[in-house]
């Protein structure tokens, strides 16, 4: 964590092509990690056929994002 760091940390999520789909903003003192949870949940798609949400089948991320309590989530 970056404590005491000014300013604000843009959270990006994109697809295999690297078009962003999803931009979040967050203090600048907050670890990446802090950021998944949210952008996920703001993408998940509908399903018709299923008739519910769904999060995406699978998810790239640098290693700040690798935490057993994410991997599991």
């Amino acid at each position: 964590m970056d404590r005491g760091k000014p300013g604000s940390r843009m959270h990006v999520l994109s697809d295999a092509n690297g078009l962003p789909l999803l931009v979040g903003v967050s203090a600048g003192n907050t670890h990446d990690s802090e950021g998944l949870k949210p952008m996920v949940v703001g993408h998940q798609t509908s399903d018709p056929d299923r008739g519910r949400r769904s999060k995406p089948e699978r998810l790239h991320a640098d290693n700040a994002y690798n935490r057993p309590d994410l991997r599991k989530w």
